[in-house]
């Protein structure tokens, strides 16, 4: 579908310092929750977890590529901090940032 295609594209441009959906619903002139009804249709992901999967695989490249520390990522990435960081990336690889640049190095 096309909106989605443009949801991707925005993702693309805007993960790094947007975090909300909203953002992305009012960029595209659709109505809240939209999004998520399309995805729900069409046996996708939910938004929100596109949105987080493209963050983590971001960040997962500057951990590898980078010698930036944990705190330093979370900054760029725009998180609260980097505790609530390492507790998202965990949630999603199973491994805490550092460990994850230990095994993978």
């Amino acid at each position: 579908m096309e909106i989605l295609k443009k949801f991707n594209e925005l993702i693309n441009e805007h993960f790094i310092e947007e975090h909300s959906i909203v953002f992305y619903e009012k960029k595209l002139d659709i109505k809240p929750k939209y999004l998520s009804k399309i995805s729900k249709k069409l046996n996708m992901p939910p938004p929100c977890q596109v949105l987080l999967q493209k963050q983590i695989e971001y960040s997962k490249n500057l951990l590898l590529n980078t010698n930036k520390t944990v705190k330093e990522i979370a900054f760029e990435m725009n998180f609260q901090d980097q505790y609530y960081f390492s507790r998202i990336f965990k949630n999603k690889t199973g491994l805490p940032p550092s460990k994850y640049r230990k095994m993978h190095q």
